[in-house]
């Protein structure tokens, strides 16, 4: 991937399985091309700013797949009730805020318009607690290649002036389509209502199938 060589063992179901039944392989293959890049900062004399506690970054647009926002609402189910009453509150709070602004239809703008537009709303990820992340081991694939390394101050900036990215291959686009969608992606603070009108779909292949579909996205992207 571009300058970066990758060399990492994938491990999936044998079986037919829905295409969430990956994700975990598919995080893990994203890591590895974080952390090779990472490596490849450092031996530039860059280091990573990025920190617990500091959820800046947690209020831009996240840009989730179907599969991902699929696997998320089954990780939602799965934690106690009081939590999922207070997601839902956040959630819903956010749904208002972004539907106010007009931007729960992401069609008809460029990627740089519409994050920009996102960013200035300030609204926190519906996940964040005390400006970290609570679902850190589960969190999107595009959060997993996010990392900076100039001050982490600058990165509360309306405009993101003076932010420095890792240079990390979006490997994460390559979820988009990987049903058969041709761009199927909204952002993560809509996960609750995107949730509700979502297509169903029992669609099964095998592990290695949903995987080499993954790859080739990534070569066509």
């Amino acid at each position: 991937m571009g300058d970066l060589r990758i060399v990492h063992p994938i491990t999936v179901p044998s079986g037919r399985v829905p295409a969430t039944d990956v994700v975990p392989a598919l995080q893990g293959l994203v890591n590895a091309v974080v952390a090779a890049a990472e490596a490849n900062g450092t031996r530039d004399g860059k280091s990573i700013s990025c920190r617990k506690g500091c959820g800046a970054c947690c209020r831009q647009l996240v840009p989730v797949s179907r599969t991902e926002g699929e696997r998320l609402l089954a990780l939602v189910k799965t934690l106690p009730g009081e939590r999922r009453e207070r997601l839902g509150e956040r959630f819903a709070a956010a749904e208002a805020i972004i539907g106010q602004a007009g931007l729960a239809d992401h069609a008809g703008r460029s990627d740089r318009e519409l994050s920009l537009a996102y960013f200035a709303l300030g609204i926190p990820c519906p996940f964040l607690d005390d400006e970290s992340c609570s679902i850190h081991p589960d969190r999107p694939l595009v959060c997993r290649e996010y990392l900076v390394t100039s001050p982490a101050e600058l990165c509360a900036g309306p405009s993101q002036e003076g932010v420095t990215p890792v240079a990390v291959p979006k490997v994460s686009m390559a979820a988009r389509g990987l049903q058969g969608e041709s761009d199927d992606w909204f952002p993560l603070a809509l996960l609750m209502k995107w949730g509700k009108t979502r297509p169903r779909s029992d669609r099964r292949r095998t592990g290695p199938e949903w995987v080499q579909s993954f790859l080739k996205n990534i070569a066509a992207k």
